[in-house]
């Protein structure tokens, strides 16, 4: 097995990819304010700079929007199920997005 070890850089644009993959399926269980605050802080992740005040506010506010108000956390959670369905492909892009954005913090 080859780990390959990703630099900040690249899991800055992973977050920010991820999370406009995961705002489409909060928009279908009508979490229309979390998808707000995620895309402003897709925005802010993809053109602020590694590091800096706003960089670090925005990939806190993701991680704000699963442990804090909008409770997305949920969403992370797996189900026993044989089949892929889109509560799998929401739990998996959830945990994703949470990860990338515990990784950067």
């Amino acid at each position: 097995m080859t780990v390959i070890k990703r630099s900040r850089a690249n899991s800055s644009q992973d977050l920010a990819t991820a999370i406009e993959k995961l705002c489409p399926m909060l928009e279908i269980q009508k979490e229309f304010d979390a998808v707000a605050d995620l895309q402003a802080a897709s925005k802010t992740i993809r053109s602020s700079v590694e590091g800096s005040k706003e960089h670090k506010a925005a990939v806190d506010a993701v991680i704000d929007a699963f442990e804090g108000d909008h409770e997305l956390m949920a969403y992370t959670h797996q189900r026993d199920t044989d089949q892929w369905t889109e509560v799998e492909e929401l739990s998996h892009q959830s945990s994703r997005v949470l990860n990338l954005a515990r990784r950067l913090r």
